[in-house]
């Protein structure tokens, strides 16, 4: 696999600084960071003139001065249509609610002046900074429950939608609190109407996606386009994804140079066997795939060791740990392991297998701190626990 990514939030640029960061990412053997660069809150992590910033540091041009020298690369992340900064300047951008109406910080994936909003933030880093790459996340419906304003059923009913026939299903799937499952059984079995809302789902996130491609496109032709998808896009079944996030791996093909699919196997009670088959099922649909992999609380060394390797007969272009910041990192190194603790609790123990045996070393490996954990042997596999519970670690070799 050529290509090891993280995804990184600003605060580790902010906190320990772009150098730091990086010399970590560079003994891991990283060669992507996917950097958060415009968050839910809406803020961006550089100088803009349009959007607000999240702190008075160029916090992207650190990393990207930083990276460059290392040779790795770094993507812009978007987390796209959510944005709680413009939701408050402007309510009526926001995602209609069937129930409670336009609320949180989502916004409508047709707004159009959000849309142009955003092309012009994208056109703007991608005139101003050198960045390797535009990543989207977020790029979907959150939810059937979001959609329904008066226009929206409108363009369903274009569609050829019956919108007595959707507002029914829709009450007996929230109101009753029955669940959405009759709409999924009912796009398997053809209903027309539960077809034509997800093809207008479908459309508003192929034109709100290819608004922001096209731009990143032609301000810089070299430009990485790639974006973070819902697994569930990945199996055969895709009623789920249609109808519930508008997100289709087939549409994401023709927009992007990669993609991300979210295999976090612990989020969804899951193995390494489940993320090798939402590798092959994003291939299968002709899309070049980096796997994105469970590396954060409710995972552990074992079950991110489990799920990378469960890919390594599996030709995709690379892995991509979710996240950077919330996973122990160790390195190998004489005598032992050089651990870094990027957590808020103290790392008390780690344990290191050889074979069938464990070994256990108490420590004390405060937030922040690296420290070296001695061991007479190179480990095959580690854990690591702050007080009683488990953490997820990752040991680059």
């Amino acid at each position: 696999m050529a290509i090891f990514g993280v995804w990184m939030w600003p605060k580790s640029v902010r906190v320990d600084g772009a150098e730091a960061v990086v010399s970590r990412c560079k003994r891991a053997g990283v060669t992507d960071i996917y950097f958060l660069t415009k968050g839910m809150a809406g803020t961006v992590s550089y100088r803009s003139e349009l959007a607000p910033m999240d702190c008075e540091r160029d916090l992207l041009g650190e990393l990207l001065e930083a990276a460059h020298k290392a040779q790795i690369r770094v993507h812009a992340w978007f987390t796209s249509a959510s944005d709680a900064s413009y939701k408050d300047k402007h309510p009526e951008s926001g995602r209609y609610h069937y129930i409670k109406g336009r609320n949180q910080g989502l916004i409508s994936l047709v707004d159009e002046e959000y849309i142009a909003y955003m092309a012009d933030v994208t056109r703007e880093l991608c005139s101003n900074y050198p960045v390797d790459g535009l990543h989207l996340d977020y790029i979907r419906y959150n939810h059937l429950v979001y959609g329904w304003s008066e226009e929206d059923q409108a363009r369903y009913a274009a569609e050829g939608a019956d919108l007595n026939h959707l507002r029914a299903m829709m009450d007996r799937a929230f109101r009753d609190e029955e669940g959405p499952e009759n709409f999924f059984e009912a796009y398997r079995q053809g209903d027309e109407s539960v077809h034509a809302l997800a093809r207008v789902r479908r459309k508003d996130v192929v034109h709100f996606a290819t608004t922001l491609t096209s731009v990143a496109r032609e301000t810089k032709p070299d430009i990485i386009l790639s974006a973070a998808l819902m697994p569930e896009g990945a199996y055969d079944d895709i009623a789920f994804s249609d109808v519930h996030y508008g997100q289709n791996y087939e549409d994401a093909a023709k927009l992007y140079d990669y993609a991300l699919p979210m295999a976090y196997s612990q989020a969804y009670g899951k193995d390494g066997a489940w993320v090798r088959d939402v590798a092959l099922g994003t291939m299968k649909r002709g899309m070049q795939t980096i796997v994105g992999v469970h590396a954060y609380e409710g995972g552990t060394g074992e079950t991110l060791q489990a799920d990378i390797a469960a890919l390594q007969d599996v030709p995709v272009a690379g892995v991509c740990l979710f996240r950077e910041g919330a996973t122990v990192l160790a390195f190998l190194a004489d005598g032992g392991i050089d651990v870094h603790n990027p957590l808020e609790e103290a790392v008390t123990r780690i344990d290191a297998r050889r074979g069938e045996e464990w070994v256990s070393i108490d420590c004390i490996i405060q937030p922040g701190e690296e420290k070296n954990v001695p061991l007479a042997f190179e480990p095959e596999g580690l854990r690591a626990f702050t007080g009683e519970k488990e953490v997820s670690i990752y040991l680059a070799r």
